[in-house]
């Protein structure tokens, strides 16, 4: 890293950073907590109540979706975490098959959270309820009874989290709509004034970028949310908007009129066809529906899930990371005999298992470090006060109050709060073990896991940026060409059309983001290829812009002639080296077929 690099990364262990508001999760997270610890304390069996907080963890996945989204996340969370301790229960008493099962569980958890978009916490919950299940098992509690409270406290964890619903159910529908709305606005009034013969290039793509993400995200919160008819209502008058302001972009670049339907009424766009030109009649209801269903939000999770686990991709990638570190750090504890290995897997996974460039995950590493050095103090002090009923009710609840408030702000400073709060939680399991050796082992664990991450993370995947990016730009080769095959079958209104125009879509969102880490993490290997990218996303951008004009996707010879050279680039397989330049001959060769219809 730069000096002016490791001068911000500094300066921000202490900022806070900008966040939308956080105290509604907060509060329920805390109230979450405090329910099972509560109903423990009243029974006379504290420590019970510490075991079943282990499933309200669910309550912090998906915490702001939509409705019927966050239902189902949280629920299949329920699962996971019950499913994790039972693991860990399963295992108790045979150190070799635990941490075997932990990596297992790390990497599984990783894949399918990071290839459906789950977000955070992600995968690290599952490993980390796995370990103190099994700890909790090989000091002696039952492991039918850890099994059941957990599951106890994930249902009522579940309760809770979906309770705000009750007073504002469509809040988060209604924000991404809005954004939406102002985002096309704005795209819209570029498109009008986009010079004659050019395409979507400086701020008019940056505004292009930008409309599409929030249009994306709308759906998916519209559609997650079980399509309140209001909001459809609304975000089919913007998507209206965005596809003419596309369309009018491709007739523009292709110079080719009249002005799309859409973004007028069907009375002006007729006004716009001079004299002795043809008014071509256009379905409208086709064309709406069309439209209604090309951005759906996201993609099926089969069609994601079968996407990230063709190599190469940055899943695959993340996964395998995750995979070695977790094995390499069980390992490297379990030779330096930590009682607790879990610890020490948990702690390399939290690294890896969100991925970003290589700069972002080693700054979490050192954040992690060293708020677990400080939280580690913060924990010997609250085994030194030794709290117990109420108090100890009261202290858990808070921590848990203050880790959601700052999670977003600031993440050393949240691993501060973490820190105690799960070993508080943890050591529940495992009473009696002298707080120096407790605060000593955990020490140790934390600078093995993260040392073994960073260890992984620096010196595997050195060509992975380059090789990552070239796959991805691929999917986007790949979902164009089955765009234009229905373009020139003039098939666009069947159940796989509509569905390939939102995969293309989607694709075209995600190969931005790719292409961004992929640059940071090598900028003179990635630099070629990444101005093929950038082709790539204009033509994606053109075909779906020409899948919404009234004429010219009625040019079906043109893009049939036009899949010849994208053909040409699927030939070659993605882990063969091919020149940048060659990648852009080809795709310049589509792009002027695609303009032959000037």
């Amino acid at each position: 890293m730069s000096s002016p690099s490791l001068r911000r990364h500094a300066r921000s262990l202490l900022r806070l950073n900008p966040s939308p508001p956080r105290w509604p999760v907060a509060v329920k997270a805390a109230v979450a907590m405090a329910v099972p610890l509560s109903v423990g304390q009243l029974a006379g069996h504290l420590s019970l109540g510490l075991v079943a907080s282990l499933g309200v963890f669910t309550i912090l996945y998906a915490a702001t979706a939509p409705g019927r989204f966050r239902a189902r996340v949280m629920a299949l969370a329920a699962l996971g975490l019950t499913a994790s301790v039972g693991l860990g229960a399963l295992t108790a008493g045979h150190p070799v098959v635990t941490v075997a099962v932990l990596v297992v569980v790390a990497m599984v958890a990783a894949f399918v959270c990071v290839a459906l978009k789950v977000g955070p916490p992600g995968s690290y919950f599952f490993v980390l309820v796995l370990g103190v299940g099994n700890l909790a098992v090989t000091h002696g509690a039952n492991p039918w009874s850890v099994v059941a409270l957990t599951f106890a406290g994930a249902v009522s964890a579940w309760v809770i989290g979906m309770a705000d619903l009750l007073v504002a159910p469509h809040r988060a529908e209604r924000r991404a709509t809005e954004a939406a709305e102002g985002a096309i606005r704005a795209f819209a009034a570029g498109a009008d004034q986009a010079p004659a013969g050019e395409g979507a290039d400086g701020e008019l793509a940056a505004l292009r970028a930008g409309a599409s993400g929030a249009l994306h995200r709308a759906w998916t919160a519209v559609t997650d949310g079980g399509r309140p008819p209001q909001l459809v209502e609304r975000l089919e008058r913007a998507q209206l908007t965005y596809a003419a302001a596309s369309a009018t972009l491709a007739g523009v670049r292709l110079g080719v009129g009249p002005l799309p339907w859409g973004s007028v009424d069907d009375e002006a766009a007729s006004d716009d066809v001079g004299p002795g030109e043809q008014d071509s009649p256009v379905d409208g209801s086709v064309d709406a529906e069309q439209l209604r269903d090309t951005a759906l939000g996201r993609p099926g999770a089969g069609y994601l899930l079968r996407e990230a686990a063709r190599w190469p991709s940055e899943v695959l990638l993340l996964v395998l990371r995750v995979g070695l570190a977790t094995a390499l750090a069980g390992l490297v504890a379990g030779l330096l005999h930590q009682g607790h290995v879990h610890w020490a897997v948990c702690c390399a996974a939290l690294v890896l298992h969100q991925g970003g460039t290589r700069e972002v995950q080693t700054v979490r590493g050192v954040h992690r470090t060293l708020g677990t050095l400080v939280g580690l103090l913060i924990y010997a002090g609250l085994l030194a006060l030794a709290p117990q009923g109420w108090w100890l009710v009261l202290i858990v609840a808070a921590l848990q109050l203050l880790v959601e408030l700052l999670v977003t702000r600031n993440y050393a400073l949240a691993v501060v709060v973490i820190t105690p709060l799960a070993l508080t939680i943890g050591m529940a399991s495992a009473p009696g073990e002298p707080v120096s050796s407790v605060v000593a082992d955990r020490l140790v664990d934390t600078l093995v896991g993260v040392a073994c991450a960073l260890l992984v993370l620096w010196t595997t995947g050195r060509r992975a940026p380059e090789v990552v990016l070239r796959a991805h730009a691929r999917r986007v080769v790949v979902a164009t060409e089955r765009v234009m095959v229905d373009l020139a079958a003039g098939a666009l209104e069947t159940r796989a059309a509509l569905a390939h125009r939102r995969h293309l879509y989607y694709e075209l969102l995600e190969s931005d983001v790719v292409a961004r880490r992929a640059l940071a993490d090598s900028h003179a290997a990635v630099a070629p290829y990444h101005r093929v990218e950038r082709s790539l996303a204009a033509l994606g951008y053109l075909v779906l812009g020409a899948c919404w004009h009234p004429d010219i996707r009625r040019a079906h010879a043109a893009f049939d002639r036009a899949r010849g050279p994208l053909e040409r680039i699927m030939a070659e397989p993605v882990t063969r080296p091919r020149p940048a330049e060659a990648i852009e001959r080809d795709v310049r060769e589509v792009e002027e077929l695609v303009l032959s219809l000037r």
